[in-house]
């Protein structure tokens, strides 16, 4: 697992030449436009930041720099806003949902981030979280979607997911390592990955 702290992604920012660029205004005015998409996020946190990231290229390849954004934003803001680089396919699995709730919805919708990363001390902290939880890994995250119950989150999962989903009072645990499903208190999942 590669953590990494807001220098590193700085630094990497830095080394491209994509922010401040008439490409980069224009592939954003772009994302703005439709942030929905198998290849594209829109997703939000609780104290407003937000984020339109298109993270797959035209050949369908992860964007390396997006994934490492994306992964940023994910950070455990409850911890020092420590970081790990998360697992792309999570961002396939929020984007496949964002996107079937949307064409339901009929309008783009963002995805309200609960937690993303968490470092185990965090995770140790919070009184019902698993002991091995995806969210340790970089695997998993908890959503909302504004105007739409946890349970319809869910079902948006259930035809894309190969992973957990989790169904909470407040939000929807997602998840790309096995497939299970649970309700309410968090069930221990398999042996982490290594």
């Amino acid at each position: 697992m590669r953590r990494f702290a807001r220098r590193t992604v700085l630094g990497g920012l830095l080394a491209g030449a994509w922010p401040g660029d008439a490409a980069y205004a224009d592939a954003l005015a772009s994302l703005r436009d439709r942030p929905n998409g198998r290849d594209r996020l829109w997703l939000r946190r609780a104290d407003g930041s937000e984020i339109v990231s298109r993270f797959r290229d035209p050949s369908g390849a992860y964007d390396r720099a997006q994934i490492l954004l994306l992964s940023w934003f994910m950070r455990d803001i409850r911890d020092d806003e420590r970081a790990v680089w998360m697992e792309p396919r999570l961002f396939d699995l929020l984007a496949s949902v964002q996107s079937s709730m949307a064409a339901v919805h009929g309008a783009p919708l963002p995805l309200l981030v609960t937690s993303g990363y968490r470092t185990p001390a965090h995770n140790a902290a919070l009184e019902n979280a698993a002991r091995q939880s995806m969210h340790v890994y970089g695997y998993a995250a908890d959503v909302q979607v504004k105007g739409y119950a946890p349970r319809a989150v869910a079902l948006a999962a259930s035809f894309v997911s190969d992973g957990g989903i989790g169904l909470y009072d407040s939000f929807t645990h997602l998840d790309v390592w096995t497939r299970r499903s649970w309700g309410g208190e968090a069930r221990k999942p398999p042996e982490p990955p290594t």
